[in-house]
C-alpha cells in the first residue's frame, strides 16, 4: 500500500482543467490485491469549520498568573492536542489547546475538527508531525471495512496543525499509532471488529457449504519518508490468522525504551506479544506470546519502566468488581516473567452500574516509580507505586475524576501533571503530582464533547 500524499504535482490521472478546479490535497489507496500500481485518485474537498461553538470554558481553580502578551511564546507553555471520538456517547473532533506545565492551566486555542471520529494520536517533535487515528469501521466512500489515519504538519510557533494527508489502512479501528525510534516507520494497532461475514461456496457433491470469515486484526509497519508521511505498507501481521476466530483486538504497539523491543496488548485473546522487527527484512519477528491475566482480561495498554526490565499492563475487563494491572520481568530476547497481578480498584468506593467498569488511560511518571490507571464507572484514577527492587506493585490512592465517562489520560512533559479526559461530558482535568506520587486537582479547563485521547506537542 501506498500512503496518501500532499501534492505539489499534477496526478497524470488528474487533467489540468481538473487539478485547478479541485485542491491539491489528494488521498490513493490501493484497490486490488497486493499490487501497488492500481490507483484510484480521491478528490478530498474538505472544508473544516474552524469553530469553537461546542467549547466551553471553565476556570482554574489555581490562582491565575499575569497575562502576558504572546502566551504562546511562554517557556512553561506546551501544545496539547485532544481527540474526540464518536462512539460510546462521544461526538467527532479534535481540538488545540496549550497546557501551562508551571500550574496545569489549560486554555483552548483552536478547533482543527469537528468532523471526523479520533482517538489515538502521537507527535513526532522532531519532524513535527500529528498523527490521529480516525478509528471507525468504514467511511464514506471507502472501498473496504477500514479506518484512516489522519497526518497533520504542526506549525511550531503557533502550534496550528495543517492537513497533510489521509492513509486508508484498509483494516477497521485503528487504535494505537507510534513512531519508532529512528522516525524511519509508522506502526498501527487495528482493534478491529468482531463481525462475520458468510462465504457460500458449491462443494464437489453440489451442495452449498457455508463459511464464515472475520475482518483482519492488523498490526501493520509503514515507511516513513524524510518529512515523516507514510509511503508504503511494509509490513502486516494478522492477530486474527493465530486465532482463526473473532476475537482479536491488538489495541497497542508501545516500544520498549531500548527500541528493540515492541509490545502488543491484544484485548481479544488476552495475550501480550513481544516482537523486534528486522530493519534489513522489514518483518515482524514474534519473541513470545504471553497470557496477562484471566483469558478475558482484555488486555488494554502496556506500559515500560524507563530504566528497569519491567513492564505493566492494565486491563479492559473487570472482574469480581476488581480492576487488575499486571507487572512483568522482561528481558530483550521477549521471555517475560509475571511478577504480580493487583487490584487498583479500592473496594469500599461506589461504582456506576450504567456503564462498564474498566480502566482506559494508562501511564507511567518520567522516573518509573508511579503508575496512574483511569478507571471508568468509578470514575477515579487509582495510583500505584512500583518497588524499583523488585517490580511490585501497591495501590496508593484512588482520586474522584469530576466528568461523565472519563477515557483519555496524560502527563505532562515535565512530568509535574496528569491530565484527564472525560468521553462523554468532554471534561478536562489537570492534576499536579506529588513526590510520594499521589494526585491532586489543580486547574478544571474548557469541555470538549468526545475527548478521549490527549497528546502534547514540545517543538524541537
Amino acid at each position: 500500500m501506498f500512503a496518501g500524499f500532499h501534492s505539489d504535482h499534477t496526478s497524470p490521472d488528474v487533467s489540468d482543467q481538473d487539478s485547478e478546479r479541485l485542491p491539491v490535497l489528494y488521498y490513493i489507496h490501493r484497490v486490488s490485491g497486493t499490487s501497488f500500481d492500481n490507483f484510484v485518485i480521491h478528490n478530498m474537498n474538505q472544508d473544516l469549520q474552524l469553530s469553537a461553538d461546542i467549547f466551553s470554558f471553565s476556570s482554574c481553580i489555581l490562582k491565575k498568573r499575569k497575562e502576558r502578551s504572546s502566551r504562546i511564546m511562554d517557556k512553561n507553555l506546551v501544545f496539547m492536542y485532544v481527540s474526540s471520538w464518536a462512539e460510546h456517547g462521544g461526538v467527532p473532533g479534535l481540538g488545540q489547546y496549550t497546557f501551562d506545565q508551571q500550574n496545569g492551566e489549560i486554555r483552548f486555542v483552536r478547533q482543527i475538527s469537528n468532523k471526523e471520529s479520533f482517538n489515538g494520536s502521537y507527535i513526532d517533535s522532531r519532524k513535527n508531525k500529528l498523527y490521529v487515528n480516525n478509528e471507525v469501521m468504514h467511511f464514506m466512500g471507502a472501498p473496504c471495512s477500514s479506518g484512516r489515519i489522519f497526518i497533520y504538519d504542526l506549525d511550531p510557533v503557533s502550534g496550528e496543525a495543517k492537513e497533510n494527508m489521509r492513509l486508508v489502512t484498509e483494516c477497521p479501528n485503528p487504535a494505537y499509532v507510534t513512531v519508532d525510534p529512528t522516525g524511519m516507520y509508522l506502526f498501527e494497532a487495528h482493534h478491529s471488529f468482531p463481525m462475520g461475514v458468510a462465504v457460500h461456496r458449491r462443494s464437489a457433491d453440489g451442495t452449498i457449504e457455508t463459511k464464515v470469515t472475520y475482518a483482519e486484526a492488523d498490526l501493520q509497519v509503514y515507511s516513513l519518508n524524510e518529512a515523516g508521511n507514510p509511503v508504503r505498507l511494509v509490513e502486516n501481521v494478522n492477530h486474527g490468522d493465530e486465532t482463526g476466530k473473532k476475537e482479536a483486538h491488538p489495541h497497542c504497539a508501545v516500544f520498549s525504551p531500548s527500541g528493540k523491543l515492541i509490545a502488543v496488548a491484544d484485548k481479544g485473546n488476552g495475550f501480550l506479544y513481544l516482537y523486534s522487527f528486522d530493519y534489513n527484512q522489514k518483518r515482524l519477528r514474534l519473541l513470545s506470546r504471553t497470557l496477562t491475566d484471566t483469558g478475558n482480561a482484555s488486555p488494554r495498554y502496556v506500559v515500560f519502566h524507563p530504566e528497569k526490565p519491567y513492564l505493566f499492563v492494565n486491563h479492559e475487563a473487570s472482574y469480581d468488581g476488581k480492576c487488575y494491572v499486571t507487572a512483568f520481568r522482561y528481558e530483550e530476547d521477549g521471555n517475560v516473567e509475571k511478577i504480580c497481578i493487583e487490584n487498583a480498584l479500592d473496594q469500599s468506593l461506589p461504582v456506576k452500574k450504567t456503564t462498564r467498569l474498566e480502566q482506559q488511560g494508562f501511564v507511567i511518571d518520567p522516573e518509573g516509580r508511579y503508575l496512574y490507571t483511569l478507571i471508568n464507572a468509578a470514575d477515579v484514577i487509582a495510583v500505584m507505586a512500583i518497588d524499583q527492587e523488585s517490580g511490585a506493585l501497591t495501590r496508593i490512592q484512588n482520586l474522584a475524576v469530576p466528568g461523565n465517562r472519563p477515557r483519555g489520560l496524560a502527563i505532562s512533559p515535565n512530568g509535574r501533571y496528569i491530565v484527564s479526559a472525560c468521553l462523554v461530558g468532554g471534561e478536562l482535568t489537570s492534576y499536579e503530582i506529588a513526590k510520594d506520587g499521589t494526585l491532586s486537582a489543580a486547574c478544571q479547563g474548557p469541555v470538549q464533547p468526545g475527548a478521549s485521547y490527549i497528546s502534547f506537542y514540545c517543538p524541537e
